[in-house]
């Protein structure tokens, strides 16, 4: 029977996050992401760290100090003011935090992706804008107008006629019905190509035009994720302060904390992560170190 008893007070809290086998990066994501959408947006904080590190970090810090039931159980009896089921949320958000700072990556078009385009559109232009000056010979569409499609070279001359003819044909649809054998899909389809190659492609002679970025809704997700956990981590940190005392910085250690290889083997802290400890909540309690001991 005692170790039955054993048994169960080592067992994660009832409230525990799964892990990284049980739900995919990209569930979590969608999970915690409707959460971290209710921060007001002045309060969003943007995203720098290292996601990884981020997550090792705060599966180190929960394990340590709220990792089993026992745990948990101490601390809802010492902090009552805790929301200890956000805190052990806390690495399952790290990871849909790694989810999100993938997707918020921007990545350029390589010149195989750029190649493969261009021999997607180049077939349907051609036969999109012949049809056009037939149309245009027959009064159906602007003579000039067609003609000036059909000049130019090169390959973002070849994107911007695909985008123009298919706005063309979109525009003139109901005139054109029944005379041409294009779908509306297909001339749809010829319209994104064109787009996605005029918007990774840089026509001869350009300058180069350094733009204000905007965030991107991917970045605004990651950074809303962020900061759902630097919120939420001041928690845990407090839980690390009143179980520990001055030894919490190795027990619950800061988000971007790194351990440095140095002769005294010192876990050295980022300093651009400032110690949340703070409130009366963070007084050190006098809890026996069995009480709040728990797996690295």
């Amino acid at each position: 029977m005692a170790r039955t008893k054993n048994r169960d007070e080592s067992a994660p809290p009832a409230d525990a996050a799964g892990d990284e086998q049980t739900r995919s990066y990209e569930v979590l994501y969608r999970q915690y992401l409707p959460m971290a959408a209710e921060i007001p947006t002045a309060e969003v904080q943007g995203c720098r760290a290292d996601p990884r590190l981020v997550l090792v970090n705060v599966k180190r810090g929960v394990a340590a100090v709220c990792g089993t039931r026992k745990q948990a159980q101490a601390v809802s009896e010492h902090l009552p003011k805790v929301p200890l089921k956000e805190v052990l949320q806390l690495p399952d958000i790290a990871r849909a935090l790694l989810f999100a700072s993938r997707e918020a990556l921007p990545r350029a078009a390589s010149p195989k992706e750029i190649e493969r385009a261009l021999q997607e559109i180049s077939g349907p232009r051609e036969d999109l804008l012949t049809q056009a000056e037939l149309f245009a010979r027959r009064g159906l569409l602007d003579k000039e107008r067609v003609a000036q499609i059909r000049a130019g070279t090169g390959k973002y001359d070849m994107a911007r006629d695909g985008m123009e003819l298919a706005a063309l044909f979109t525009r003139q649809a109901g005139a054109l019905k029944g005379l041409h054998p294009f779908s509306r899909e297909e001339i749809e389809k010829l319209g994104r190509t064109s787009e996605w190659l005029l918007e990774n492609l840089t026509p001869a002679g350009a300058r180069v035009e350094v733009k204000k970025k905007e965030r991107s809704s991917a970045e605004d997700a990651r950074d809303r994720l962020w900061t759902l956990i630097v919120l939420r981590h001041q928690h845990l940190r407090r839980i690390g302060y009143y179980f520990h005392g001055d030894d919490f910085e190795q027990i619950t250690p800061r988000l971007l904390a790194r351990v440095q290889s140095t002769q005294g083997g010192e876990q050295q802290q980022d300093p651009e992560d400032p110690s949340p400890i703070e409130g009366e909540e963070a007084e050190q309690g006098s809890v026996g170190d069995e009480t709040a001991q728990g797996n690295p």
